[in-house]
């Protein structure tokens, strides 16, 4: 941009870089960055460098954690039977969320998808298949996205599982609530249908 002072220019560029933010988004939140007051850009700054310093992955799981092993993984309140198998740790947080689970959690990394370069090798599924040899886990959850790479994922775990002697479901698919059948794909109408349940 011209005239515009190359510090302001480059906390736009790195605004830009995050995902979903364009180059006026990020020009907005340089600015409005530039008029809070001088502590309060510090505290910022201070937490963007703690997040590259102090964030690593858990051993146990591989979600990102400031130790290791994490919180959910040391918790002993929390079933080390039922193991939720998620693509990305955000999806820890989106699953903690609904409090409604009590197990632990492994954290693949990403899903299967040549097209990006992302293979079977490249994820945490060998120190998954790990974990099922050295403890009593009954039951595998694979809460994965239901697109083609997320489908992929999980048949491929299911077949590599099959010979494990343990429980392995997937996360129920169907129509949201409040949701009209005439906007519903056939896709989420057939496993509306396979997934119903008595009323």
């Amino acid at each position: 941009m011209k005239n515009v002072p190359e510090s302001i220019q480059r906390v736009i560029s790195a605004f830009d870089q995050l995902p979903g933010v364009g180059p006026r988004a990020a020009s907005r939140f340089a600015y409005w960055l530039i008029g809070q007051p001088k502590e309060q850009i510090q505290r910022f700054a201070k937490a963007l460098l703690e997040l590259a310093e102090q964030v690593r992955t858990c051993d146990t799981c591989h979600q990102w954690s400031d130790k290791s092993p994490c919180g959910i993984c040391r918790d002993p309140g929390r079933s080390s039977e039922i193991i939720c198998v998620v693509a990305y740790s955000p999806d820890v947080k989106h699953i903690e969320d609904t409090g409604v689970f009590s197990g632990k959690y492994h954290v693949l990394g990403g899903t299967i998808d040549p097209i990006e370069g992302r293979t079977q090798e490249s994820l945490n599924i060998k120190s998954l298949m790990h974990r099922l040899e050295s403890r009593g886990i009954e039951e595998i959850i694979l809460a994965l996205d239901t697109d083609i790479a997320g489908d992929t994922t999980a048949m491929y775990l299911q077949r590599e599982l099959a010979d494990k002697n343990v429980k392995i479901t997937r996360l129920a698919r169907g129509l949201p609530t409040g949701a009209a059948l005439e906007y519903a794909d056939a896709n989420t109408l057939a496993d509306a249908l396979e997934n119903r349940r008595e009323s």
